[in-house]
């Protein structure tokens, strides 16, 4: 296509320029979104071979094919928005029904109760913390850090998940990252409550010896507790 426009362009009668004009700008359209600092994504060639008249023709058309861009995009983004804001309202509205009625497993409490933090040759002490999630939930938390002194030194940001199925909680320093994470997986005995020690080792920093103990909310417990 590109060597049929050339073509079309270098063409020598202008008596026919008036007819090719469409077509030429049809399929200059179709190359758009290449880099040129010409309109419409023309070669230098292409835009030399039009006259002035036909210059200002194509800049009108470039304007208006902008223009239409910019409100195709515009409302694509309104859109998006409306979608991303109607999945965060049910999204809530789910988490609340959870919250609501947290047994059989829609909602876990998960204890942190001990462990160490390191980074490089900085070691830390994790202080002790308790969440609540429901499931198919991810929260943003920050792990509070002391030093031996129990004074409180900063924190580290991690993510918690409950798996939407209620089988496994899951703690890692990335919200993406499911290779490197500590898995907390049921055992028949949340309803009771369990206890982990778990270790998180990435490139950067590490948790290790990090006990958990992680019960159902508004469960009632028929066998031992472990």
């Amino acid at each position: 296509m590109v060597n049929t426009l050339t073509c079309l362009a270098n063409i020598g009668q202008r008596a026919l320029m008036p007819t090719l004009m469409p077509i030429l700008l049809v399929a200059i359209l179709g190359l758009s979104a290449c880099a040129s600092p010409y309109p419409l994504g023309m070669s230098e060639e292409q835009w030399n071979a039009l006259s002035t008249d036909e210059r200002k023709t194509l800049l009108v058309k470039q304007q208006a094919y902008q223009e239409e861009q910019r409100l195709a995009k515009q409302q694509a983004d309104a859109k998006a928005r409306e979608l991303s804001l109607q999945l965060e309202i049910a999204e809530r509205a789910r988490l609340e029904k959870l919250y609501q009625q947290p047994q059989n497993g829609n909602v876990m409490m998960v204890n942190v109760l001990e462990g160490q933090y390191r980074s490089g040759k900085r070691q830390l002490r994790l202080v002790e913390a308790s969440y609540l999630i429901a499931r198919g939930e991810s929260q943003f938390i920050e792990l509070v850090l002391e030093d031996a002194k129990h004074r409180t030194i900063t924190t580290v940001n991690a993510y918690l998940h409950y798996d939407i199925n209620g089988n496994g909680l899951y703690l890692a320093f990335d919200r993406y990252q499911n290779a490197q994470r500590i898995a907390l997986l049921r055992d028949g005995q949340w309803n009771c409550g369990t206890t982990y020690q778990k270790n998180l080792m990435t490139s950067y920093q590490q948790l290790l010896g990090v006990h958990f103990y992680v019960q159902e909310q508004g469960a009632q417990c028929r066998g031992h507790r472990r």
